[in-house]
């Protein structure tokens, strides 16, 4: 979990890759599809990549999501890296007194993500996927995407409607992400899948804590966290002190982090509530920590 200034400049210098298989599955007012990445050696699992960018910019076949995702494969993965709709693209002045588009763009990516969801469950046969062992994972807009994904679907919001019947996912895997709730303090109807969360505590991106105004809110990892332990749901959360939004991208760095969760959490079936804050010079802030939601909202693209 090391090198977050060279993962930034990879990031930064992304381009488009091909992917091994490309498959429509949905028609919005443009064509949604997905990318599937399959391994030498498959452990049965598949995850399901939601790319970053503020809900404004970024693609699934980005160079460094692509990489990523053939990571993921080396490890025995199969990889879906998903469209959605870039749903604040364009838009300025994004803020606390003018939430909606927001809450309309982390409602249509969430909407997205269960159809892709459905689409795979759909052909799981002809995939080769277990519907019953698919985990969703994203950073940043993308960590928000599958963190409300599933909320939606214990919650029974209408931006879950296309997702299975009972489907439920094996667990859901957030760098600096959040859910939003436009009712009040989060809550959850049914269980929630097991929740691995990533997040820095000086993220001025997406809120470490919480930002609310009531009745919304957008909950960040530690608020996430609080009402998991409470209602013991299974949780692990890993908090760096110190950084901010790179965290979002520390994925390539955490894949040891995430096969144990997989192995303990989700194939063992054990019911465990982790949290673990590091605290080393090993991970210093970069001028990614400095950004602020006016970075990505309140300029003219």
């Amino acid at each position: 979990m090391r090198h977050f200034k060279i993962l930034l400049l990879l990031l930064a210098c992304s381009l488009y890759m091909t992917a091994q298989e490309t498959y429509p599955f949905v028609q919005r007012d443009t064509t949604l599809h997905l990318d599937l990445y399959r391994p030498a050696a498959p452990n049965g699992y598949t995850v399901v990549h939601v790319f970053g960018g503020g809900f404004v910019r970024g693609a699934r076949n980005l160079k460094w999501d692509a990489d990523y995702c053939r990571q993921l494969t080396e490890n025995g993965y199969t990889v879906v890296s998903i469209d959605y709709r870039l749903g604040l693209r364009g838009a300025t002045n994004i803020g606390v007194t003018n939430i909606q588009p927001l809450e309309d763009a982390i409602y249509m990516a969430a909407e997205d993500c269960a159809a892709a969801v459905r689409y795979l469950v759909d052909n799981a046969g002809s995939l080769g996927i277990e519907p019953d062992k698919i985990i969703l994972e994203g950073s940043s807009a993308g960590a928000i995407t599958v963190l409300m994904t599933d909320f939606a679907r214990c919650n029974s919001l209408a931006c879950a409607a296309e997702l299975p019947e009972n489907w439920q996912p094996a667990g859901v895997v957030a760098y600096s992400g959040a859910i939003y709730s436009n009712s009040g303090p989060l809550k959850w109807e049914k269980q929630p899948a097991p929740t691995l969360l990533f997040h820095g505590q000086v993220d001025k991106i997406v809120p470490y804590k919480q930002i609310t105004l009531y009745p919304r809110g957008l909950y960040g990892a530690n608020a996430i966290v609080k009402k998991l332990d409470k209602y013991e749901y299974p949780f692990q959360v890993y908090r760096f002190p110190g950084l901010g939004h790179e965290v979002s991208v520390c994925g390539p760095l955490t894949v040891e982090e995430l096969n144990l969760f997989v192995q303990q959490y989700i194939r063992a079936g054990r019911r465990i509530f982790k949290d673990i804050t590091f605290s080393d010079e090993a991970y210093p802030p970069s001028e990614y920590s400095k950004l602020t939601l006016k970075d990505l909202f309140n300029k003219k693209k």
